[in-house]
């Protein structure tokens, strides 16, 4: 079984200008479930992925969240130190605080092969590329969780699809770009 029959076709992805605010806004939406969003070029090639850490990060600073947790810094201090920092960097294009250690597979490997990236690199998701590294799809923990139930359900169906491009359906909920 290939990746590319089980993969989301449609992840979410911005390009490298689109400013962080974008994204708060698209996260802080309630039906979102999604907790990557790649950054890629005008010809769709993956430049990198930036997830709800890193823009906490951006807007929450260690030594702000330290100086809470130590006792050094009062809430309203906090709160206004918050929304200073959220103000001066709302308009960071992604491509500053976007991440390019993040793992590839390809839709032609084999659905193991995903099982233990995700498993080595503790993460929940990972960009599937094509040969020229245009961004084609994402497979993640869920997904792989949803195949096996599948699998559990139907077992005839994936020896009767074994050729299909796709086995399931997976899409996201929103696209930006």
């Amino acid at each position: 079984m290939r990746i590319e029959q089980i993969m989301r076709h449609d992840p979410t992805r911005v390009g490298p200008d689109e400013p962080v605010s974008r994204l708060i806004e698209w996260y802080a939406n309630p039906g979102n479930r999604s907790r990557y969003t790649y950054v890629v070029d005008k010809k769709g090639q993956l430049q990198g992925v930036v997830t709800m850490m890193e823009l906490l990060g951006l807007i929450l600073p260690p030594e702000l969240v330290a100086g809470y947790e130590n006792g050094e810094t009062a809430e309203t201090e906090v709160v206004r130190k918050v929304l200073a920092s959220l103000t001066a960097r709302k308009d960071t294009p992604v491509r500053q605080i976007m991440r390019t250690d993040l793992p590839t597979v390809r839709a032609s490997d084999f659905f193991l092969s995903a099982r233990l990236l995700l498993s080595e690199r503790q993460i929940r998701a990972l960009p599937v590329v094509d040969g020229q590294g245009v961004l084609v799809g994402e497979v993640t923990r869920r997904v792989l969780l949803r195949l096996l139930d599948n699998m559990l359900r139907d077992p005839d169906l994936f020896e009767l699809k074994k050729d299909s491009k796709r086995l399931f359906e997976t899409a996201s909920e929103f696209f930006i770009g």
